[in-house]
């Protein structure tokens, strides 16, 4: 049975953000952002922001298979973003413009 920690949410952006950081060029490292959006009873926040060639991305992180994207597809619609992604507990799959990939899969971004 896995340990139900307090702030495994926490725990499992960090893992990613330092496996993000590690599977990144040693010359040009990768820099790390997030987005907040505060408006009057519609806060949203995605947990990291990265590049792709050209584009911006967002990546949610979640420690478990269930939870909301809301702010993930707040993100898209107010910023027109052709897709995100969402790592999780959860096996590869898509819901229209949301890729889903296992935690442990980092290192298939596109770089």
């Amino acid at each position: 049975m896995p340990a139900n920690f307090i702030n495994k949410g926490a725990l499992a952006e960090q893992f990613w953000g330092l496996e993000y950081l590690k599977y990144g060029s040693p010359y040009t490292p990768p820099a790390l952002y997030y987005w907040h959006r505060e408006a009057p009873n519609a806060n949203a926040e995605v947990d990291y922001i990265i590049q792709q060639g050209v584009d911006l991305l967002p990546v949610e992180v979640k420690a478990s298979a269930q939870g909301s994207m809301q702010s993930l597809r707040q993100f898209l619609k107010e910023k027109n973003k052709p897709f995100g992604y969402r790592f999780s507990l959860e096996n590869f799959s898509a819901f229209e413009d949301i890729q889903v990939m296992p935690l442990y899969a980092i290192s298939n971004l596109e770089r």
